[in-house]
């Protein structure tokens, strides 16, 4: 099996038994592919943790994970002074089972840390090196960093918090399951950890990364991100160049996981993660101007599903009234993606969730009775 492979057949299986999470497994595959770091931000109990433990168990090499607070020392993250070096007069510190000797890290609540852990963490997942106390910076093995947090920092944070926050190139919020079907298959569908069929080796993780930084732009690719820019400047968002240059990778490794022999226009969807700063207001206006040049058909999707599941969420199915008044509101949104053409498979599967319902909705009103 090809390196691709295994990693197309991870994202199906992630997907499969995480509800609603395929976004997330997407930033998170991608970041890895890219040689990035990752950000989840969201309500504690949405699956974020579960997610990473699946990525670090299939992956198979050496992890490292805390949650931050106020109270927590370098030692915890860097490791512990050794007094053996102290006695001959020497200040090292000890990193068996630590930070700089890790593949993949989760950092649980990471802008919690004091100063001293930030400007700790900002070489590590910066420059990928550590200096132990000889003043020799040394390369760290640091594969994926994965950060979570219950917030975004705010606009006033000091310079350390803004730079590690920079740190983490695909940033992304995290919600709750929304769907009634997610929230029925949350309740009643028993274990939902993730079970993967394959494993991924040190090497083939180099091997991916290669060949996704190898994969070429097709002019239509190249032409939709530099309209991307110029609509983002229109809104007030001008990302700096390092970001626009890691954009340009992050596309090449979402592109490379898709199965593409090319960066097109659909691939910069997951730029909506990436070309922003502000977490006030930024990333819900990079959204939506990154839809409509990499995936109008995608923005017409997801409206016609909010509207379904609004009308699910307070239909009263024992009414005979409401009932049919639903019907035929969920018709008329089957009708909507009938008439919508291309999409890559996405307007098939949203038209079979919402005929779904609608049977589902006929049943139960016809039960009632």
């Amino acid at each position: 099996m090809s390196v691709r492979t295994k990693f197309m057949t991870t994202r199906r299986e992630l997907a499969e038994s995480l509800i609603e999470r395929e976004d997330e497994i997407d930033l998170v595959l991608t970041a890895l592919v890219a040689k990035e770091h990752a950000l989840l931000v969201g309500p504690p109990g949405c699956g974020k943790s579960m997610l990473l433990d699946a990525m670090m168990r299939w992956a198979n090499g050496s992890k490292f994970g805390l949650l931050l607070n106020k109270f927590t020392v370098p030692e915890e993250i860097v490791g512990p002074v050794s007094v053996v070096g102290l006695k001959a007069d020497k200040y090292l510190r000890i990193t068996a089972g630590k930070l700089p000797e890790a593949e993949f890290a989760f950092l649980d609540e990471v802008f919690k840390g004091s100063s001293a852990i930030l400007n700790t963490l900002l070489k590590i997942l910066n420059e990928r090196t550590f200096d132990a106390g000889d003043g020799v910076s040394k390369k760290v093995p640091l594969k994926l960093c994965v950060g979570a947090s219950n917030e975004w920092p705010s606009t006033d944070t000091g310079k350390e918090l803004g730079a590690l926050f920079d740190r983490f190139v695909l940033r992304r919020t995290v919600r709750p399951i929304s769907t009634q079907a997610g929230r029925e298959r949350l309740l009643w569908g028993g274990d939902l950890t993730p079970k993967l069929s394959t494993e991924i080796s040190a090497a083939e993780l180099e091997r991916a990364a290669f060949e996704a930084a190898g994969l070429p732009w097709a002019d239509e690719g190249k032409q939709a991100l530099r309209e991307i820019l110029r609509l983002l400047a229109v809104e007030g968002i001008v990302p700096g160049d390092r970001r626009q240059v890691k954009a340009v990778k992050v596309a090449r490794a979402f592109a490379w996981l898709s199965g593409a022999e090319a960066v097109g226009p659909d691939h910069l969807e997951i730029l909506a993660a990436v070309l922003w700063d502000d977490p006030a207001e930024q990333p819900a206006k990079c959204a939506q101007v990154v839809a409509k040049v990499a995936n109008p058909v995608g923005m017409q999707v997801s409206a016609c599903l909010v509207e379904a599941e609004q009308i699910l969420n307070t239909v009263n199915a024992s009414r005979l009234d409401e009932a049919a008044k639903a019907a035929a509101q969920l018709s008329e949104i089957d009708r909507k993606f009938a008439a919508i053409s291309g999409g890559n498979g996405r307007v098939l599967k949203a038209r079979k969730y919402v005929q779904d319902r609608l049977r589902e909705l006929k049943i139960k009103s016809i039960g009632s009775f």
